[in-house]
């Protein structure tokens, strides 16, 4: 059996959080009961609210999350206090090896 060998850390930059780096997202088609709302500037950062509230409602959600946007996790990045390392999982092969799988 060969010693296992360190690997040194993953990730040496951490990515941008998402209100300073929007990420580019696919936007699925949703219910007519629910629509979109976004919160940042050129249709960035979305959330999904109910299309049955009033307009004075919206407006009250509007204001509630673009206060507390920071709260909200778009991506990993937006998570506040885990480490890249934790969520990024690379396995290293050796090189020139080939994946297999046994029956």
């Amino acid at each position: 059996m060969q010693p296992l060998e360190l690997v040194g850390p993953l990730s040496t930059s951490l990515p941008k959080p998402s209100i300073e780096e929007p990420p580019k997202l696919e936007l699925k088609e949703l219910p007519s009961m629910l629509k979109y709302l976004f919160l940042g500037e050129n249709q960035t950062l979305p959330v999904i609210i109910s299309s049955d509230l009033t307009l004075s409602q919206e407006e009250e959600v509007i204001h509630l999350l673009k206060e507390n946007k920071e709260a909200i996790g778009w991506t990993m990045a937006d998570i506040k206090g885990i480490s890249p390392s934790i969520y990024e999982h690379r396995i290293n092969l050796i090189e020139g090896s080939k994946p297999s799988r046994e029956p």
